[in-house]
């Protein structure tokens, strides 16, 4: 361009959003525009639709680098002199790539602290508005983004959350406008993308960087949960900023009374006496607007505000962030402060007491499924997560046995927690079944030494406590019952012929005894458990047979529990699948008759699924290892197949049998 043109910052800016609209526009519909033309016969090349589509995408780009230049220098300040008119006036570069961004990034980041401590000035909230836009517009500057945190701009994006909520307000249950959200969107954007940044070597911080988002000014770490609600999603944070923050998030949360507990309404002499909620002192929701306390709150504002306590808690939202990225999962629940984080992840409070449920378990359940179960991707880290879950979940155990109906009415057992705990179970079964003759005492701790082949081992006493923390929601019950049979029916689809496969067999039928006494300790008696089994069995019983027709060759000597490792984990995949759950009816029709010989249906299973057998006559939906035993004539057949197989094998389908009754009763009576 050879003439200068004056430009008004704001509105500068309202052209590069309108240019980014357009942009947006033809990329979301563009093939939907070509496919139109084509239609009418346009002579309009369709390349040239392409292009400008392209082009435009450029422009806004440009312009957008424009519009912050702009505002960034009507902000300066400007000297004019009397011999010289013009000597205010700035030039605004048209060719972007002679913007000086790191210098920009540096002004940007003082302007934006300034307006930030100057709250009355009504300017200072479209300054920070603006200036978040230019974040957004230099998401992908290294230059910008290490001026900008260095001079001050990480503090302050740490601290707009706060500064947006006093100068919004709170109405009902909303405690951030719409603008408000959107402009906190850009800031976590660029400090996901400078953390990022930093992490990788391609921008320098200072060491201690971290402190900023982990110890927030006056530790209001509301405003630091705020950038991750609504920044990137977690798989886009490096794993270890995530993880720090999630720590620090969960440290914050263990000092705190998350939520208020609830009064029922009752009736007394006096007559009927109306429910509500009881606050501690200076809760930390307080300076939001939400009260909800029974004694100034009406029965509608509590209502709505405890939505938003619960959807504003920061660390509910970081651990949403954490369960998005595998690796920051398990980088938190390792390391010197992964069992104490694991304590806090499986505690019951993650729940609001009170007539109104929300389902924030789910995040700290996410955490431990994404930390824990990748055995084959991340063995060591995986085990090592696993082993302070299992020691946090049989510790809760303890807690739970000791609450009052009071604090079981405010607090009950969260049962995506249990869920979660379970699927840990159902991917260590080897490891439990290989701890076989531990000390009761033993914790749970990940197998050292050359031949550890990534493995756990686990005590009696910290096994029962937390298959009896899995127990108290019944249906978790039966997916330990299913997590074995699995195991023993996986053993006989690869055959029983070698010494390690009876000894794995009897381990597992011992172990079957400790996840019966489990469920007896929290009031499942044989009967209910065997129920909760039975309507999981036909997932279990599918997922089962998928991961047969995967498994290798007879392994040999040590190899065994690997193997039992690799061919199990399909299958636990496949059974905790909500997609897969959701196709299987909670009822079923197996009807299994004691705890020992119950095992005997597994171990058919595997023999039928792999065609080591036959399906016996008058029942050849058998064949696929869906056995069911309806009533007393489908019980007498399967005894009858059982011991016409028995007889085939010269008894040694009835060694096992009674080995792994005698193994049962050991795991069932060792308290």
């Amino acid at each position: 361009m050879g003439e200068f043109t004056g430009v008004d910052p704001l509105r500068l800016r309202e052209l590069a959003n309108a240019l980014q609209g357009l942009a947006d526009r033809l990329e979301t519909d563009g093939a939907t525009i070509r496919d139109l033309f084509s239609k009418w016969g346009g002579a309009l090349s369709q390349s040239v639709l392409t292009q400008q589509t392209s082009q435009v995408a450029d422009d806004a780009h440009d312009m957008a680098l424009r519009a912050s230049l702009a505002y960034n220098l009507f902000l300066q300040p400007r000297f004019t002199s009397a011999n010289s008119p013009h000597s205010n006036w700035v030039n605004i570069e048209w060719d972007v790539s002679k913007i000086d961004t790191a210098t920009e990034g540096q002004q940007e980041a003082v302007k934006l602290l300034q307006a930030l401590n100057d709250p009355d000035n009504p300017q200072s909230r479209t300054t920070i508005r603006m200036l978040s836009q230019s974040l957004e517009d230099h998401a992908d500057d290294p230059a910008y983004l290490e001026a900008f945190m260095k001079f001050g701009g990480l503090d302050a994006s740490v601290r707009a959350a706060r500064f947006l909520h006093e100068q919004d307000g709170t109405h009902g249950s909303t405690v951030l406008s719409k603008d408000s959200q959107e402009i906190l969107a850009r800031f976590g954007l660029a400090v996901q993308s400078a953390t990022s940044l930093a992490e990788d070597g391609k921008i320098q911080l200072p060491a201690s960087y971290l402190d900023k988002l982990t110890s927030p000014p006056n530790g209001d770490m509301w405003s630091v949960g705020m950038l991750f609600q609504y920044g990137p999603k977690g798989d886009k944070w490096d794993p270890k900023v995530l993880s720090s923050v999630g720590g620090a998030m969960l440290d914050w949360r263990s000092k705190q009374q998350m939520r208020p507990n609830y009064s029922a309404p009752s009736t007394n002499i006096a007559g009927y006496v109306p429910g509500g909620y009881v606050e501690s002192d200076n809760p930390w929701y307080d300076n939001l607007g939400l009260d909800v306390s029974y004694i100034t709150a009406g029965a509608d504002d509590a209502a709505a505000r405890i939505q938003a306590i619960a959807a504003n808690d920061p660390s509910v939202i970081l651990m949403q962030r954490v369960s998005e990225n595998a690796d920051a999962s398990r980088l938190l629940l390792t390391g010197p402060d992964g069992a104490k984080h694991a304590k806090v992840l499986v505690d019951d409070k993650w729940h609001t007491p009170g007539p109104q449920s929300f389902n924030e378990a789910q995040w700290p359940a996410a955490v431990i499924t994404a930390a824990t179960t990748d055995r084959a991707g991340h063995p060591e880290e995986s085990v090592e997560a696993a082993a302070n879950v299992i020691n946090a979940g049989a510790a809760e155990y303890g807690d739970e046995k000791k609450k009052s109906d009071y604090d079981k009415s405010q607090y009950p057992v969260p049962s995506q927690i249990t869920h979660a705990l379970a699927q840990v179970f159902a991917t260590y079964v080897p490891d439990f079944a290989q701890s076989h003759g531990m000390p009761k005492d033993q914790a749970a701790a990940p197998a050292t030494g050359t031949d550890s082949n990534g493995m756990l081992i686990v005590g009696h006493q910290t096994a029962l406590n937390f298959i009896s923390m899995i127990a108290q929601n019944s249906g978790d019950a039966g997916h330990l019952v299913n997590s074995v049979n699995a195991q023993i029916s996986l053993t006989s689809a690869k055959g029983m012929d070698s010494p390690d496969a009876t000894t794995y067999l009897t381990n597992l039928a011992e172990l079957q005894g400790v996840v019966t006494a489990g469920a007896y300790q929290t009031g499942l008696d044989s009967k209910k458990l065997q129920d909760e089994a039975n309507k999981k069995a036909q997932l279990w019983i599918d997922s089962v047979g998928g991961a047969v027709t995967s498994i290798p060759g007879l392994p040999v000597g040590a190899e065994w529990v690997q193997t039992a490792i690799t061919a199990g984990l399909p299958a636990v995949k496949e059974s905790f699948s909500t997609d897969n759950a959701q196709k299987y009816a909670e009822e079923a029709g197996t009807k299994f008759y004691d705890d020992q010989s119950s095992m005997r249906l597994p171990l058919m299973q595997g023999l039928v699924i792999s065609s080591q057998i036959k399906p016996p006559e008058g029942h050849p939906e058998w064949a696929n290892g869906q056995i069911k035993l309806e009533d007393a004539g489908d019980l007498t057949d399967f005894n009858s197949w059982w011991q016409q197989v028995a007889r085939q094998q010269g008894g040694k389908l009835d060694g096992f049998d009674d080995d792994m009754r005698d193994a049962f009763e050991r795991g069932n009576s060792a308290n």
